[in-house]
């Protein structure tokens, strides 16, 4: 393969990830609309301009590239390259104008071939079983001063039916990320909870109908998040965005958020 080039690769491992089949197809037809997809692009933003070195960025597991994009339209000064196993995704992220794209999984990604000195890990680590596996062997194939940039689902008191049908294996407390540093080389260098203005609806939307013993099923609970996610709900969509707004603003400051419904990481070998 030559340098600069598009790249499209067939599959490499993946019997690591859990990931429902249609979950990208889902994700593609509410992404644009969701506030809460463009929050978290403004949240990863956020992180990049503040951790940001020189080199490309791999984006990890990135799906219909919808972060990829926001990083590119934000003028990221070098390639993005999405490096995502699902073969829906990759058409989509090239339907979105994402050049770089790797169809696979980074171990099988030719990091020799690129100058990465980011890697986006953006709501993946929670699908894989064994995440201090997959993180140690990240930073056997990374060098050193890469940043690596995480958001995860925070939480034990928040697992509902949508954590099981998206297919995670653990919602993030702060002892996971201190089990994290403890068990790989990596050095912290931030984190902050997020989304805490989520909190309560949902708590009331996913949460109590779950703890009460309702389920209704994979195909019906992904349908019904999508609705949810494309809905414009008004005064309290204002409401989210302005404490978007004053989130993002803390953050700003260097202030830590200390609850959420996410949690961002960052990392550095």
């Amino acid at each position: 393969m030559q340098k600069n080039k598009h790249v499209f690769f067939e599959f490499g491992k993946s019997d690591e990830l859990s990931y429902p089949e249609i979950g990208n197809e889902l994700c593609f037809a509410i992404e644009e609309q969701s506030l809460w997809f463009n929050q978290r692009n403004e949240l990863i933003l956020h992180y990049l301009d503040k951790y940001q070195v020189n080199g490309d960025l791999l984006d990890i597991g990135g799906g219909n590239g919808f972060q990829s994009k926001a990083i590119i339209n934000a003028n990221y000064p070098n390639k993005v390259i999405l490096c995502e196993p699902g073969v829906k995704g990759c058409l989509n992220a090239k339907s979105r104008g994402v050049e770089f794209v790797y169809q696979g999984v980074f171990q099988d990604f030719p990091f020799e071939e690129y100058n990465i000195g980011n890697c986006g890990l953006f709501d993946v680590i929670e699908h894989i079983e064994d995440d201090l596996n997959f993180l140690n062997e990240l930073y056997s194939k990374v060098k050193i001063g890469t940043k690596i940039f995480i958001s995860v689902p925070a939480n034990n008191y928040l697992w509902s039916e949508t954590d099981e049908v998206s297919g995670h294996y653990r919602r993030y407390e702060k002892s996971d990320l201190d089990r994290i540093i403890k068990n790989t080389p990596f050095k912290l260098l931030d984190y902050s909870f997020y989304f805490s203005f989520y909190l309560i609806p949902l708590l009331l939307a996913r949460v109590l109908p779950f703890k009460f013993g309702k389920r209704i099923g994979a195909e019906k609970l992904l349908l019904k998040e999508q609705n949810y996610l494309k809905k414009n709900i008004g005064i309290l969509d204002k409401y989210f965005q302005y404490m978007h707004y004053l989130s993002i603003k803390k953050l700003n400051k260097n202030n830590k958020i200390h609850r959420g419904t996410s949690m961002f990481i960052v990392l550095e070998k």
